[in-house]
């Protein structure tokens, strides 16, 4: 009898530990992967453009961060095309016997600029506060991804990218209207400071 009391009692003694010990355990197993699942992804909209896209910008810098109790640093990538649209195209001058015309068109614009969270890297980000809930590294990481994403739109929009843009539309329309036996000068809208830049084949 006290041998199967003394067997009971140490099999209360080892479920108890099981139920109360068991989450105070530490074992080095791997972490288990994280999981992502869609629950399946919707249009939200869908947009028609008539843009001509010349040319991709792909942009690259370091972005060092400060606030929110900490500091970070992060490699940016992204990249934005640039493209002139065509529905505001407008035809100002047009010689129907010599087969010649002039096209208006707006300035080249930086379309879909964008930092590529894939090539995106975090360098480091350290808390600079000694109280834990005084510190959010996530805020601060998504207020450089905001200021990133404005770098991208303004780098890819340089004053340098704009012209070589321009410049390709130019040959781009030109070669167009020739195949089919027209001469086309290209202007561009602006203000007089800037001057309407054309050329003429």
């Amino acid at each position: 009898m006290r041998t199967i009391i003394l067997v009971l009692g140490l099999l209360f003694v080892f479920a108890g530990l099981l139920v109360f010990g068991l989450p105070y355990l530490h074992f080095d197993y791997p972490a288990p992967p994280v999981v992502v699942k869609s629950q399946g992804p919707t249009v939200e909209r869908l947009e028609r453009l008539s843009h001509l896209v010349t040319s991709r910008v792909y942009v690259a810098d370091v972005l060092v961060g400060e606030g929110e109790g900490c500091r970070g640093a992060w490699l940016i990538r992204g990249d934005a095309l640039i493209a002139v649209n065509l529905n505001r195209a407008r035809i100002t001058e047009k010689v129907e016997d010599a087969r010649t015309a002039t096209i208006l068109l707006p300035p080249p614009d930086v379309l879909q600029p964008r930092v590529d969270h894939e090539r995106t890297k975090t360098w480091e980000v350290r808390r600079m506060v000694w109280l834990p809930c005084n510190a959010d590294g996530d805020k601060l990481r998504d207020e450089v991804m905001l200021q990133a994403q404005r770098l991208v739109t303004q780098a890819a929009g340089s004053k340098e990218n704009i012209e070589q843009a321009k410049r390709a539309t130019e040959a781009i329309i030109r070669a167009f209207y020739e195949e089919v036996g027209w001469h086309v000068a290209v202007a561009w809208e602006g203000p007089p400071a800037e001057g309407k830049q054309g050329s003429s084949s």
